[in-house]
């Protein structure tokens, strides 16, 4: 009987029971100290040090290398590997029927426990699991008496990697230690395990049930008193009148009316982060093997994983664990979702790059579980492009998780459960958790945040809750499943549902919910907005490698269709293992720039290689393509005449070549046809290279004074822009358009700014508002003049120096023809936590710029009237980012940038990062980039602003051939489509490889009707998505109606007739009459 009301009191005393309060185990105050009561140690315990990376079967053979080795030893280096073998006997006394007997291994670290056969059998972890179940609790892999072996492999890392103090900033230790704490088996407790958890129920319902159910907490705490006065740990003749006590307080139930918590494991595992790609394969081994064990033992426990590559890892490594999970999908338990190769980064990627993804981790899903994923799963990114909905429905998923939009730092979202919308009108049934975690602990005051943060009560009444440790690996533990199953119905508790899965979460949610909401447009994460800058290179690698690879699939389909007449050299196994790097380096920790320094030494390795292969498939096509047009033409005899062009891009192209003959440099004018090519004898091209340099620079003592066809620019000496104005706009100077307009902040245009960059939190991921506060202008310090005299363009190099370790050269290029001015900047970066960013204040005014997105473009606003405009300071956007007002209009194009700004008349661009943590080496060296302005006399809409950005980032594809050419010749493989209408990709399909598959977007927000005209006679055309599944199963019929198609409006033996709304995404699989596999 409680004799006070002191709550507080109370409640601290309760933990004694739970946790001893830090008194010492022999005083026997809490039940955990009963779990574990008599030990056996090892017979014998020996270690195979410092091997590295060995499979199990290598670990075994070299068993005659093992030395002795004993509990207290501390072994290294960090990342390395030790194989140990140890053999027991379980003590014959050990033989009462209810004895649970289990291996206790603690190292520190991360490791996982095989049988002597090499099974993996479970994951350990030191701190979070530290056991494995030999006998009991359904399971007997042997009984008192007998003598069992075990191998561990122990991995030299921690569940977040190494560092020196814990602590990102601190720095990676490379040389860190893990002491062997515990290697025994031990008989377990299961009585006063079950004890302990019922009252830990009880105890953590009189401490959270207070807010909203005082009455059941106030119960709860007279109960769990009683409970401490009676219970004496150890004493289990006292056992049974606590369980009555609690039992008390577990049978009252909900109504039906109570919010209802769909709880699934999950085990979130970043595909490299803290710790390299090596180490993430064996998490995925060690954490899953855990989850099936768990399996065995709990019969109402379900999991759900994503990540395609992850599972492929798997399948490769612990075919045995693969195939154990195959069994457990089958019963509905072990749950694929995702849809996606993995979690990758939501807003850098490109849109093919995405749906890729959904392509080929669908793909992989079908083959090994029999189905495709519904639910899109991508908790953990940092913001979600608009275009996402589109993506997710073509790659035949209806549902969308995610959590991190909770992570918000200035505006709460409104919803959980709601309807996202893209920008082509595209909705998906969308539910963010309301415990904001993917990682819950099985804790009842997550459960209660699941009812009491759930924003949308009255249109539905569940939520999902996803438990188990994450982002390092680990997953659900037995006493989070212990936890939760004890919560099923208890009043006060939100209902908990167990051994449901995501998918029957969204199912039954969409059946039961009434008037969700709709959002519209991106999800903006508002946080981690570094991430558009930090490890520039890798970025830059990642645009190159989507464009090569464009190309590279388009030329070897031609070449498959007009040379080979069969897909014999299409080299698909190259892409696909080109696709899965690239893939797997979009994962949203590596992509963003947020691992640890070997993750980089990798992808650094890694992407020039993948450059060369696309590069060289590209050669390689276009040559066989050149010979096959011009076969009656080629001639042997070394002269290397006729400089072949082609031109991937859906519109006529034009281009000045730039090209060597004699040792003297010539720029020629051409046209190269839409999706064709053009072979230009020598003699040509010299008759109509260009003859006379029509620019002018002037220096006047103050500027240089530049004026070309269409501009007039003053650019100062220290390298910034002081006014261009666009001769086009005016016939006297003074009535023509000036560009650049003075600001607050900045006067002059290619203002190059450092910015000190120390986030609050989190380095490599965050660009704080406040970075905004402190600025150091660059002036340059030199500049040289270079004007070719039969060239197109005036070339004026600057060169600035930081400091003395960092310093930057640049080089304006300003064309006779084009009102486009080039930036061609090289940096040799070496700062400290600084970020490099380019402003132009502009003349004009508009409350919105259009962002180049995934397959389409975004408006986002100049203003900041609002808290939600407010938090957009620094916004991702690919290509470029227009500032448009009525008839005129400025761009900022890039080749490998991502993170802009745009306020007022101001517009900036993020160049460089350096922060220091996770990696302390991030963008230190030197770096090569391209931005360029482009002034247009339209809106944006009816500008040619997306394709001046794909010049700037798709170049012409050239080889010189031996030829009998006199004239030119121009060759079109498909004719030039609608300006509005951009191709994504044109590929071989992925199964038979004898159709054509070719994905199209619509990029300016506009209905239009378009026609696709091939160079080849096609037998059948259908519409697929993604995943190049027909919309209606069936093929489309050459000159019939496309009644199964939603889009085609007719078809002949060369044509596609079809129409497109605003931003649609459209994949069209074609099959030429010529081509075989």
């Amino acid at each position: 009987m409680m004799q006070y009301k002191d709550r507080g009191v109370t409640l601290d005393r309760l933990s004694f029971l739970w946790e001893g309060r830090g008194y010492r185990k022999q005083f026997k105050l809490s039940l955990k100290t009963q779990i574990y009561t008599d030990h056996a140690y090892p017979l014998t315990l020996k270690v195979l040090r410092n091997t590295g990376a060995i499979s199990f079967d290598e670990a075994k053979r070299r068993l005659n290398e093992y030395v002795d080795c004993r509990v207290g030893e501390e072994f290294g280096n960090s990342w390395d590997t030790h194989w140990f073998h140890m053999d027991f006997q379980i003590p014959k006394e050990w033989n009462a029927a209810a004895e649970e007997i289990h291996l206790r291994w603690n190292s520190s670290s991360e490791a996982m426990v095989y049988g002597p056969d090499g099974k993996p059998l479970q994951g350990l972890t030191g701190g979070s699991r530290d056991d494995y179940v030999i006998y009991g609790h359904g399971k007997k892999d042997a009984k008192p008496g007998d003598k069992i072996a075990f191998f561990v492999e122990m991995a030299c890392c921690g569940l977040f990697g190494n560092f020196r103090t814990g602590d990102m900033l601190s720095g990676l230790d490379m040389n860190k230690k893990f002491k062997l704490k515990e290697c025994r088996l031990a008989r377990f407790d299961r009585e006063t395990w079950e004890l302990l958890y019922d009252y830990k129920i009880l105890m953590d319902s009189a401490k959270h049930l207070e807010s909203s159910q005082s009455a059941r907490a106030d119960e709860a705490l007279v109960l769990a008193n009683q409970v401490v006065n009676i219970c004496k740990p150890g004493k289990k003749e006292t056992y049974a009148e606590c369980r009555e006590l609690i039992k008390k307080f577990f049978q009252t139930k909900n109504s039906e009316a109570q919010h209802t918590v769909y709880a699934v494991g999950h085990c979130h595992i970043d595909m490299a982060w803290l710790w390299p790609f090596s180490e993430t394969r064996r998490k995925g081994g060690r954490s899953w093997s855990s989850q099936t064990e768990i399996m065995k033992q709990y019969k109402t426990f379900s999991f759900c994983a994503s990540t395609a590559g992850l599972y492929e890892w798997v399948q490769k490594d612990y075919p045995l664990l693969f195939e154990e999970i195959k069994k457990y999908n089958k019963e509905g338990r072990f749950q694929h979702v995702g849809g996606a190769w993995l979690e990758f980064d939501g807003y850098v990627p490109s849109g093919e790059s995405m749906a890729r993804q959904m392509l080929y981790g669908q793909r992989f899903f079908k083959q090994h579980f029999g189905s495709y994923c519904n639910v899109f799963f991508l908790p953990d990114t940092f913001g979600y492009s608009a275009q996402l909905p589109q993506i997710i429905r073509l790659g035949g998923m209806k549902y969308f998780l995610t959590q991190k939009i909770s992570w918000n730092r200035y505006n709460k979202f409104p919803h959980s459960s709601f309807y996202w919308k893209g920008i082509d009108g595209t909705s998906v049934l969308t539910h963010f958790p309301p415990a904001d975690t993917y990682c819950g602990n099985g804790e009842l005051h997550e459960v209660l945040k699941s009812q009491t943060n759930f924003k949308d009560k009255g249109r539905s009444n569940s939520s999902l809750y996803l438990f188990g440790v994450g982002d390092g690996g680990g997953g659900p533990t037995f006493e989070m499943v212990d936890k939760l199953s004890r919560m099923e119905d208890i009043a006060g508790i939100p209902k908990v549902k167990l051994g449901s899965s995501v998918s029957q979460f969204f199912k039954d949610m969409e059946a039961s919910s009434k008037n969700l909401l709709s959002w519209d447009g991106e999800l903006y994460l508002e946080l981690h907005n570094g991430t558009y800058t930090t490890q520039a290179n890798n970025k830059k690698y990642n645009r190159m490698c989507e464009l090569l690879m464009r190309d590279a699939e388009m030329f070897a389909a031609l070449r498959s269709i007009y040379v080979d007449k069969s897909s014999k050299n299409y080299p698909k196994d190259m892409f696909d293992d080109v696709w899965k790097k690239m893939m797997l380096f979009h994962f949203h920790d590596v992509l963003p720039g947020t691992c640890i320094r070997l993750v980089y030494e990798v992808t650094d390795k890694e992407y020039p290689v993948m450059v060369d292969k696309l590069r060289t498939s590209i050669k390689q096509s276009t040559k066989a393509l050149a010979e096959h047009l011009l076969e009656k033409h080629v001639v042997r005899d070394g002269s290397r005449n006729t400089l072949v062009v082609f031109n991937s891009l859906s519109y006529d192209r034009k281009a000045t070549i730039e090209w060597v003959s004699g040792g003297i440099k010539h720029y020629t004018k051409v046209q190269i046809k839409a999706f064709g090519c053009a072979a230009y004898p020598e003699r040509f091209l010299l008759e109509n290279e260009i003859k006379q340099n029509c620019s002018t620079v002037q220096d006047n003592g103050k500027y240089l004074e530049v004026e070309t066809q269409l501009l007039k620019i003053q650019i100062a000496y220290n390298g910034k822009i002081h006014s261009i104005k666009d001769k086009t706009t005016g016939k006297e100077e003074e009535a023509m358009r000036e560009v650049i307009a003075p600001g607050e902040d900045f006067s002059e245009g290619n203002t190059l700014c450092i910015h000190n960059d120390v986030p609050l939190y989190w380095d490599a991921w965050d660009l704080w508002i406040y970075y905004q506060e402190s600025k150091t202008v660059l002036d340059a310090i030199s500049h040289s003049v270079d004007v070719p005299e039969n060239g197109d363009r005036i070339c004026i190099e600057f060169k600035y120096s930081i400091n003395a370790t960092s310093s930057i050269t640049q080089t304006m290029i300003i064309y006779m023809d084009k009102k486009k001015i080039d930036f061609r900047t090289v940096v040799d970066w070496h700062e400290e936590h600084k970020v490099l960013r380019v402003y132009f204040p502009l003349n004009l005014r508009s409350d919105f710029v259009t962002c180049d997105i995934q397959s389409g473009n975004l408006r986002r606003p100049t203003t900041a009237n609002t808290s939600w405009e407010m938090a957009k300071y620094e916004v991702c956007s690919h290509k470029f980012v227009d500032y448009s007002e009525g008839s005129y209009g400025v761009a900022l194009l890039n080749d490998c940038k991502y993170g802009y700004s745009a306020r007022g008349n101001l517009l900036g661009m993020s160049l460089l990062k350096s922060s220091k943590a996770p990696s302390e080496v991030a963008d230190m060296g030197r770096h090569e980039f391209t931005y360029s302005l482009y002034m247009h006399d339209k809106n944006f809409e009816s500008s040619d602003v997306a394709e001046e950005a794909l010049e700037l980032n798709i170049k012409i594809r050239k080889q010189w051939f031996s030829t009998n050419l006199t004239e030119a010749k121009h060759f079109q493989f498909v004719e030039a489509m609608k300006p509005n209408v951009v191709l994504d990709a044109f590929k071989l399909d992925e199964e038979e490889r004898k159709h054509v598959v070719m994905r199209v977007h619509e990029n300016m927000g506009a209905e239009c009707c378009n026609r696709i005209g091939f160079g080849f006679d096609v037998k059948k055309t259908a519409e697929v998505n993604i995943l190049e599944e027909p919309a209606a199963h069936e093929w489309e019929l050459v000159g019939e109606e496309a009644e199964n198609s939603k889009s085609i409006l007719k078809t002949t033996k060369n044509e596609i007739f079809h129409k497109m709304h605003p931003f649609q995404i459209l994949t069209f699989k074609v099959s030429p009459s010529n081509l075989s596999n």
